[in-house]
């Protein structure tokens, strides 16, 4: 994509993201988002054939942003129960982030008039984290870091340990801002779980899950 076509491609996304945000996804016309954006409806429908195809990319875009670094930052050297608690870190930052709380409320409140923006917030958002968290403890068991069991599974279980009800609460506004020390006390609680269910003992034995 030339550079002049790569920044029109932003700023749609960026006017876009902002105004489903803020007016719902049904009451953001592209229209709207064209105007927000600067540029014409053309120019829109050039770099998105519709309305649900410009919110799939969105989320995959905000997503891919964030989970980039993932893979090297449990890569790198360094004892395996400090990696998963940067990896679970990171994970936490994504899923409580203002603007993933924002969408995920929106979602909520329109996927039953709008069920095709709850099929494309779950395959461009949660299914592409688990699937780069499928990657990463695919990638370590087969070196022998963690015990070999179903992959996907242990990243569905790696993210609800250490989600806990922190997402649900700030969805519900019950606790917007979570103190730093009940965030840490969630992420070492999960990911000590986790270890324990999945780190290699003495045995080095297969997990059955």
């Amino acid at each position: 994509m030339p550079p002049r076509s790569r920044r029109k491609h932003a700023q749609i996304l960026t006017a876009a993201a902002r105004l489903f945000r803020e007016h719902g996804y049904g009451a953001t016309s592209m229209d709207a988002v064209a105007l927000a954006a600067g540029v014409s409806k053309v120019t829109i429908y050039a770099h998105f054939a519709d309305k649900q195809t410009l919110f799939a990319a969105i989320v995959a875009s905000e997503d891919a942003e964030r989970t980039r670094s993932w893979s090297e930052g449990f890569e790198a050297a360094g004892e395996l129960r400090a990696r998963l608690l940067r990896l679970g870190r990171a994970v936490l930052d994504l899923l409580l982030a203002p603007e993933t709380i924002a969408t995920h409320r929106m979602v909520t409140a329109e996927a039953t008039r709008f069920p095709e923006i709850g099929r494309a917030y779950y395959e461009n958002g949660a299914a592409r984290l688990l699937q780069r968290l499928e990657e990463i403890f695919s990638l370590a068991m087969s070196a022998g870091e963690l015990r070999r069991a179903h992959p996907r599974r242990a990243a569905e279980q790696f993210v609800g340990l250490i989600r806990g009800d922190l997402q649900l609460r700030s969805m519900l506004g019950v606790e917007e801002d979570v103190a730093q020390t009940t965030l840490d006390t969630v992420l070492r609680s999960g990911v000590d779980t986790f270890y324990r269910a999945y780190g290699l003992d003495q045995g080095r034995g297969t997990l059955r899950t």
